[in-house]
Protein backbone atom coordinates (compact mmCIF):
# COMPACT_ATOMS: atom_id res chain seq x y z
CA UNK A 1 0.00 0.00 0.00
CA UNK A 2 3.21 2.52 0.53
CA UNK A 3 4.07 1.93 -3.25
CA UNK A 4 0.40 3.21 -4.63
CA UNK A 5 0.66 6.20 -1.67
CA UNK A 6 4.12 7.34 -3.47
CA UNK A 7 2.65 6.68 -6.84
CA UNK A 8 -0.31 9.02 -6.31
CA UNK A 9 1.68 11.25 -4.59
CA UNK A 10 3.89 11.57 -7.38
CA UNK A 11 1.04 11.88 -9.07
CA UNK A 12 -0.78 14.98 -7.70
CA UNK A 13 2.72 16.87 -7.74
CA UNK A 14 3.25 16.49 -11.13
CA UNK A 15 -0.63 17.58 -11.49
CA UNK A 16 -0.15 20.86 -9.68
CA UNK A 17 2.92 21.65 -12.22
CA UNK A 18 0.88 20.85 -14.91
CA UNK A 19 -2.13 23.21 -13.39
CA UNK A 20 -0.07 26.04 -13.11
CA UNK A 21 1.29 25.54 -17.03
CA UNK A 22 -2.42 25.58 -17.88
CA UNK A 23 -3.47 28.06 -16.37
CA UNK A 24 -0.58 30.61 -16.56
CA UNK A 25 0.58 29.29 -19.99
CA UNK A 26 -1.29 27.34 -22.20
CA UNK A 27 -4.88 28.12 -22.16
CA UNK A 28 -4.43 31.54 -23.11
CA UNK A 29 -2.32 30.44 -25.88
CA UNK A 30 -4.47 27.48 -27.27
CA UNK A 31 -7.26 27.65 -29.94
CA UNK A 32 -10.22 29.13 -28.69
CA UNK A 33 -12.04 25.73 -29.33
CA UNK A 34 -9.79 23.82 -27.01
CA UNK A 35 -9.39 26.83 -24.17
CA UNK A 36 -13.09 24.87 -22.07
CA UNK A 37 -11.34 21.44 -22.20
CA UNK A 38 -7.99 22.47 -20.41
CA UNK A 39 -9.95 24.32 -18.37
CA UNK A 40 -11.81 21.83 -17.53
CA UNK A 41 -8.93 19.65 -16.96
CA UNK A 42 -7.61 22.51 -14.36
CA UNK A 43 -10.52 22.57 -12.29
CA UNK A 44 -10.36 18.50 -12.21
CA UNK A 45 -7.03 18.85 -11.05
CA UNK A 46 -7.47 21.63 -8.88
CA UNK A 47 -10.68 19.39 -6.72
CA UNK A 48 -7.92 16.98 -6.90
CA UNK A 49 -9.69 14.10 -8.50
CA UNK A 50 -7.50 13.02 -11.17
CA UNK A 51 -6.78 9.03 -10.32
CA UNK A 52 -9.50 7.82 -12.77
CA UNK A 53 -9.43 6.45 -16.20
CA UNK A 54 -11.78 9.41 -16.92
CA UNK A 55 -8.96 11.79 -16.19
CA UNK A 56 -6.76 9.88 -17.88
CA UNK A 57 -8.75 9.81 -21.30
CA UNK A 58 -9.10 13.34 -21.05
CA UNK A 59 -5.39 14.03 -20.35
CA UNK A 60 -4.14 11.59 -23.54
CA UNK A 61 -6.78 13.62 -25.24
CA UNK A 62 -5.26 16.92 -24.27
CA UNK A 63 -1.91 15.65 -24.97
CA UNK A 64 -3.14 14.94 -28.73
CA UNK A 65 -4.51 18.22 -29.39
CA UNK A 66 -1.53 20.07 -27.47
CA UNK A 67 0.95 18.06 -29.86
CA UNK A 68 -1.25 19.08 -32.96
CA UNK A 69 -1.46 22.47 -32.02
CA UNK A 70 2.47 22.43 -31.59
CA UNK A 71 3.22 20.80 -35.13
CA UNK A 72 1.45 23.24 -36.69
CA UNK A 73 3.68 26.04 -36.21
CA UNK A 74 6.52 24.03 -36.58
CA UNK A 75 9.19 23.50 -39.36
CA UNK A 76 12.00 21.70 -39.63
CA UNK A 77 15.76 22.87 -41.37
CA UNK A 78 18.43 20.52 -42.40
CA UNK A 79 21.65 20.38 -40.41
CA UNK A 80 24.47 19.18 -42.25
CA UNK A 81 27.46 17.90 -41.02
CA UNK A 82 30.32 20.65 -41.16
CA UNK A 83 32.43 17.94 -43.62
CA UNK A 84 29.65 16.35 -45.59
CA UNK A 85 27.03 18.60 -46.02
CA UNK A 86 24.64 16.02 -47.49
CA UNK A 87 25.02 14.09 -44.10
CA UNK A 88 22.81 15.37 -41.56
CA UNK A 89 19.93 15.36 -39.75
CA UNK A 90 16.83 17.75 -39.33
CA UNK A 91 16.05 20.26 -36.95
CA UNK A 92 12.49 21.31 -35.33
CA UNK A 93 12.26 25.13 -35.62
CA UNK A 94 9.39 26.09 -33.39
CA UNK A 95 7.72 29.39 -32.91
CA UNK A 96 7.52 30.39 -29.18
CA UNK A 97 4.22 29.45 -28.82
CA UNK A 98 4.98 25.77 -30.09
CA UNK A 99 7.54 25.34 -27.73
CA UNK A 100 5.75 26.40 -25.09
CA UNK A 101 2.89 23.59 -26.16
CA UNK A 102 5.68 20.85 -26.41
CA UNK A 103 6.87 21.87 -22.87
CA UNK A 104 2.94 21.60 -21.60
CA UNK A 105 2.72 18.46 -23.73
CA UNK A 106 5.68 16.79 -22.16
CA UNK A 107 4.37 17.47 -18.70
CA UNK A 108 0.93 16.14 -19.40
CA UNK A 109 2.70 13.05 -20.81
CA UNK A 110 4.61 12.78 -17.35
CA UNK A 111 0.83 13.29 -15.40
CA UNK A 112 -0.34 10.79 -17.29
CA UNK A 113 2.36 8.18 -17.24
CA UNK A 114 1.57 8.08 -13.04
CA UNK A 115 -1.85 8.36 -13.34
CA UNK A 116 -1.82 4.91 -15.07
CA UNK A 117 0.72 3.69 -13.15
CA UNK A 118 -1.51 4.81 -9.72
CA UNK A 119 -4.00 3.23 -11.54
CA UNK A 120 -2.23 -0.01 -12.46
CA UNK A 121 -0.91 -0.21 -9.14
CA UNK A 122 -3.74 -0.13 -7.67
CA UNK A 123 -5.44 -2.76 -9.87
CA UNK A 124 -2.54 -4.86 -9.29
CA UNK A 125 -3.21 -4.66 -5.12
CA UNK A 126 -7.02 -5.59 -6.22
CA UNK A 127 -5.47 -9.13 -7.78
CA UNK A 128 -3.11 -9.71 -5.39
CA UNK A 129 -5.76 -9.51 -2.36
CA UNK A 130 -7.94 -12.26 -4.56
CA UNK A 131 -5.30 -14.35 -4.91
CA UNK A 132 -4.20 -14.35 -1.18
CA UNK A 133 -8.25 -15.22 -0.86
CA UNK A 134 -7.76 -18.42 -2.85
Amino acid sequence: MDRISEIVADALGQSRRVRKRLDVKIIPILDPRHRTFAGDISRRIASRNIVNEAFLRDIETLILRVGEEAERETSYAWHGHEHDPECGYKVAVRSERAGALQLAQDELVELATLVQAALDAVQACVIANQLFDL
